[in-house]
Order: structure tokens, then sequence, then C-alpha cells
């Protein structure tokens, strides 16, 4: 009982409510004191919960004799409500996205922590339009040191949205790796020297997005603006510029 109970809230039948619909199902319709006995709920709330439950949908009451009697609807009712209220969700969305979009201006951040946190920020990344670019500073050991079992998988389903990468990288051997799947894995690489310039962080731009994950800590964090993702997009050309300069003196 506790388990149904528990599965109704959180279609947001609370807990009273959710013991007096299931006891009306059990009696198969009767008084509110009947009810209420069974529901164990006092029969002045009863009355007033079977009132709103009336009012959702679930319940639905007749006469017998001078009597109110109360019964259940089918329980292929709440389906219908949920449904209900997901058009009603679906069709208020447009008005709160403009809403939404008075506040562009505004940057919005977003914190996540520990290695789900960090998985999450990854995820954000996969919204990106299909056939869209990803700028990425990284290490190629610390995301795989990190996130062994979890970047085979963010890769694949990267390639499957058609995201493509430009990324600079500090020079490791597995980075080399890496830059040697670069066509597979839709994706151009400049390696760096490490040692003149070490990236403790991965930094990624795409969209209006910024994502900064520090891998030592377990820390990161997105922010969302489009005037701060465009210099750093802007910041990431000069620097791709300079890598592929590095790289032809070598």
């Amino acid at each position: 009982m506790d388990e149904i109970i528990e599965k109704l809230a959180e279609i947001g039948i609370e807990e009273k409510p959710a013991r007096v619909y299931l006891a009306t199902l059990e009696v198969g319709g009767g008084l509110a004191s009947e009810i209420g006995k069974v529901a164990g709920v006092e029969r002045s709330h009863t009355y007033h919960i079977l009132e709103q439950l009336i009012q959702k949908g679930l319940i639905y009451r007749s006469e017998r004799g001078n009597k109110l009697i109360f019964a259940a609807q089918s329980p292929r009712q709440l389906e219908t409500i949920v449904k209900l209220k997901l058009e009603h969700a679906r069709n208020i969305i447009p008005e709160l996205m403009m809403m939404e979009g008075l506040n562009q201006t505004k940057p919005k951040i977003k914190l996540f922590e520990g290695i789900e946190g960090i998985k999450q920020l990854f995820e954000e990344t996969l919204e990106s339009p299909k056939n869209s670019e990803m700028l990425a500073y990284s290490s190629a050991e610390s995301i795989h040191d990190y996130l062994k079992e979890y970047v085979p998988e963010y890769l694949k389903r990267r390639v499957r949205r058609g995201i493509r990468q430009r990324a600079i990288v500090e020079d490791s051997d597995d980075a080399r790796v890496h830059k040697s799947n670069d066509k597979v894995e839709l994706r151009d690489t400049r390696l760096i020297d490490r040692e003149k310039f070490p990236f403790k962080n991965e930094i990624n731009i795409f969209g209006n997005k910024i994502m900064i994950a520090s891998y030592k800590d377990l820390i990161g964090l997105i922010i969302e603006s489009k005037d701060i993702a465009d210099t750093q997009r802007a910041i990431f050309e000069l620097a791709w510029i300079g890598a592929q300069n590095i790289n032809n003196q070598v």
C-alpha cells in the first residue's frame, strides 16, 4: 500500500487523497464515513478530500435514497489525468520560453559536483544542434583517468549527432592516441607542449555556453551567455592559430 501511495505522490496525488482514493476502490463505493474508516482519515476530512478527488476526475458521487454514495472512476483515469497535465505543460512552455528569453542578457551559471556531476556537464554538450561545432581545451589523460567507461559511449553519441569538435590538447601518449581517432570521432586536434601550456581543467565552448570541468576537484560549471561564449570562441580561434604556428616551428 505504501509503495502505491508513493507512486501516486509522483503524479501529484498527496498521501491523504491517495489513501481515500485507494479506500474507495477497495470498498467499491460507499458512504464518506465508510471510506474514511478504511482510509484511516477523519470523516469530516474524508468528505472534503472526496470533493477534491471529484474535481480531479478520480471519484464520482451518486444518491442512494437520501444518502450520498462515493465511488472510484477506473484507475485508467489516472493515465488520462497525466496526459492532460502533460498537454497543459506543453501549451505553456512557449510562453515560458519567451519569458526566459527576456533575461538572456544576464549570464546563467550552473554548478555540478562529483563524477556524476561531471558527466552531467558532458551530457549538456550533447544538447547542441545536430551538425554543430564544439571547441575544447583539454588534457586527454585527465578525462580518460576519471571517465574511462563514460568517454567511449559519450563520443559515440556525439558522433551520431554529427557534433564536430576542434580541440587544443596537451601533448602526451594518450593525446596522440586520441588524435589518431580524429577522423572517426569527428574531431580536429592540435597538440601543444604540456610543459609550456599546462591545462589544469577542461573547457568546452558550445552554442551560448562554456563548460569548465576540474577533474582533480571533481567540480564543474556551465556559464550560459552569448557575449561570454562569443568572447571565449574568439580567444579559442586565436589559440587555434597559435597552436598551428607552434607546430609548424617544430
